[in-house]
């Protein structure tokens, strides 16, 4: 009876301990999805990884592979937060694009995502790439279609008339402003006519005048703002959401008049070709509450929408760089931790590039007879300031001179962006000198003939594993349990003595 008593417990035990494993693993689900397979060189082709948290908002790291033929152009990555069952569900997208160089049908073969350590594996496939399409004579006048609308569904045949495209979003100005309900929905881009990769941002909010007596109340929203989000995403975008999770409330003044904005939706989107950009008409229901004559209180729904409206993308001018440079206004910062130095000494230089675009990258350094670059260290970061995104790129190299001389730094540290301020292209450059003293140094190491330090990083397999060493780690604790759980069945067996 004893004997039996022990595998009772030790069955208890090892069901304790697979719950709790089951139920670590169920507090996260990662899947991985890929887009459309047959594009033109006009359209990204999408790989989206989607993580669902069980809990409060979490994000996820996500790196994606180089894929053959294809170049990345745009990382976006969101959080959206709902309730299932009274429980909070965070759901995290993260999106990478990629851009055709060609034409052709091109094999992918499987490749592996690493999310948080862990590695999601695709199938084979094929994606075939057709010619680049016409987009001019698709486009249509921005300024006819650029008037969302508010309407109430009690009064449908009551056309609402006002412009609700707002040509940046920290001067709101409305036209013809006729609201019955005084309270309108709106759908706002802060730009109509962006160049290819410049930034606009759109704005989901609902206002309420000030002197409105009637009394209304949001109705699910937590169902209502991710279906028109969904609606409203562009997919020949890159998006830079604000991460807007609960409902920013703020008073605005139009025209004269005070309102309370209710923000739920904001984000920057920067286009990825020169595809007209089409915002379609969404709606948004409210409960509207009206007293009855025994001072009971009917409720009714009431819906707000917008009228559609597009945004025209206009093309880059011709440049050798036109689909690598970022679009927008950027500062450019730089120092070094020491100016004067010997040679055969390690110097810091450090720079910042700070603008409203995206896809930052510094052209690679190469060594000469000069000096010796290493690899540089980086941080990036995206933050939201005054209803734009701006982002910032630090780097840190390390320099070794190798021989005297007073030499600016303008050879090697500059930057081309396309200035979206005078519509040209422009260069930030270095202007910092560096005074070098000592004997020549000539290393064999350090060939004098331009090799870049990352000369071949291009043909490293990415889809090596790194290590992970809390994978590692659970992993080794696992067998530890396991090894435990053996070694107490054998001490407990009733018949080992004998």
């Amino acid at each position: 009876m004893k004997a039996k008593n022990y595998y009772i417990n030790i069955l208890i035990l090892f069901c304790f301990l697979l719950s709790f494993s089951i139920k670590a693993q169920q507090n996260s689900d990662a899947s991985l999805i890929i887009g459309e397979k047959n594009i033109t060189l006009n359209d990204p082709f999408i790989v989206t990884v989607v993580v669902k948290f069980v809990g409060d908002a979490q994000t996820s790291n996500c790196t994606f592979p180089e894929l053959p033929n294809f170049s990345k152009r745009g990382f976006s990555k969101s959080t959206a937060r709902s309730f299932v069952n009274g429980q909070a569900v965070s759901t995290c997208t993260i999106t990478q694009n990629y851009v055709a160089k060609k034409e052709g049908n091109f094999k992918i073969l499987n490749f592996k995502v690493n999310v948080d350590g862990t590695y999601l594996k695709s199938e084979n496939f094929t994606v075939k790439v057709g010619k680049a399409t016409n987009l001019n004579t698709d486009k249509k006048d921005a300024n006819s279609q650029d008037s969302p609308t508010s309407k109430n569904s009690e009064n449908q045949d009551k056309k609402e008339d006002f412009t609700d495209f707002i040509e940046g979003n920290d001067n709101l100005e409305f036209t013809n402003l006729n609201t019955k309900e005084d309270a309108f929905l709106s759908l706002s881009s802060s730009k109509s006519n962006p160049f290819v990769g410049q930034g606009f941002t759109i704005t989901l909010a609902f206002y309420v005048a000030d002197n409105n007596t009637a009394e209304i109340q949001f109705d699910h929203n937590e169902v209502q703002i991710p279906e028109i989000t969904k609606k409203i995403k562009p997919e020949n975008c890159w998006e830079e959401s604000f991460g807007i999770t609960e409902t920013q409330q703020a008073p605005v003044t139009i025209k004269g008049k005070k309102y309370m904005q209710y923000k739920f939706y904001e984000a920057t989107f920067y286009p990825l070709n020169n595809r007209p950009i089409f915002f379609p008409s969404v709606s948004f229901r409210l409960l509207k509450f009206t007293s009855e004559k025994n001072n009971e209180k009917k409720s009714s729904f009431i819906s707000f929408a917008t009228r559609p409206f597009t945004v025209i993308v206009k093309e880059l001018p011709a440049h050798p760089l036109k689909n690598q440079v970022s679009v927008g206004q950027f500062s450019w910062s730089e120092s070094l931790d020491k100016y004067k130095i010997n040679t055969g000494k390690s110097v810091s230089y450090r720079l910042q590039i700070t603008g409203d675009g995206y896809n930052i990258k510094i052209p690679q350094i190469k060594n000469d007879s000069i000096f010796d670059f290493f690899p540089p260290k980086i941080i990036g970061s995206t933050d939201a300031q005054n209803d734009k995104i701006i982002t910032t790129k630090s780097l840190t190299f390390q320099i070794i001179p190798k021989r005297a001389g007073n030499f600016v730094l303008d050879k090697y540290f500059q930057w081309i962006y396309f200035n979206t301020n005078t519509e040209k292209y422009d260069t930030l450059k270095s202007t910092i000198a560096l005074g070098v003293s000592g004997q020549t140094i000539e290393t064999g190491d350090t060939p004098t003939d331009g090799i870049s330090v990352y000369e071949g990083l291009e043909n490293i397999d990415s889809s090596i594993e790194d290590n992970n060493f809390a994978k590692i780690l659970k992993d080794q604790a696992n067998i530890f349990i396991v090894i435990m759980l053996v070694g107490m069945i054998y001490v407990l067996l009733p018949n080992r003595k004998k």
